[in-house]
């Protein structure tokens, strides 16, 4: 039986599946995850055709971004686009199997080094919807797998959180980590730009930015 702190963290993450995630998961096709709500919208395109000036992605799929956009719309002086379910999908799609794979859950990487973040770490970009909901759901279920063996020790054990400046992310718990990477926690890195992107894990993604939520792309 898990523990405390896990057996919290998974009744979370059991909540967002039924409630959210669920609805990616099923009957997602390739024609949802490239439908641009708007024009404008930031999605995932071929190299050639993105248009964005701080992209992600190293290879002939590219994922839209803007840096500059998104520093100003945390001021409060622009409004960051509507982005596809590929978009997302590239956001939080291995993120669950990463956080599984951080060492306070007997894994060998750190939280400090951003592996959990896509705007640290290169992170995958799908391009078609099998691939993405097979990955995000696999990598769930080991999540899922690691925290049911995780003791309270392991979730309460001190841990260092990344950061987006070159400034060192501050201390923090395991539990907190996880927590805040499904947005529903506190932010891990003190910065108020990696809550709010942070945030669009699951939850968010599947219940205010789905385009087929919005009944803007087709059901």
């Amino acid at each position: 039986m898990p523990e405390k702190r896990a057996d919290t963290l998974l009744k979370t993450m059991r909540f967002i599946e039924h409630f959210t995630v669920q609805r990616a998961w099923h009957g997602l096709s390739d024609d949802e995850l490239f439908c641009e709500p708007i024009a404008g919208s930031w999605g995932v395109r071929r190299r050639a055709e993105c248009q964005t000036p701080t992209p992600f992605g190293d290879g002939d799929w590219m994922v839209d971004f803007d840096a500059d956009l998104v520093m100003a719309a945390i001021q409060g002086n622009a409004v960051e686009p509507l982005t596809t379910i590929g978009w997302l999908m590239w956001h939080i799609g291995s993120m669950p199997e990463r956080l599984a794979q951080l060492d306070f859950l007997g894994g060998s990487k750190t939280t400090d080094t951003g592996w959990t973040s896509p705007y640290l770490t290169a992170h995958r970009v799908f391009t078609n919807a099998a691939d993405a909901v097979d990955s995000m759901r696999a990598g769930w279920r080991v999540l899922e797998r690691s925290l049911e063996a995780a003791t309270d020790d392991e979730l309460e054990r001190l841990t260092r959180g990344y950061s987006y400046s070159d400034e060192p992310g501050p201390p923090t718990y395991g539990a907190a980590v996880i927590a805040a990477t499904r947005g529903t926690g506190p932010a891990v890195d003190g910065n108020s730009n990696s809550q709010r992107l942070l945030a669009a894990i699951a939850d968010s993604a599947c219940r205010s930015h789905d385009p087929r939520q919005l009944g803007i792309c087709p059901a």
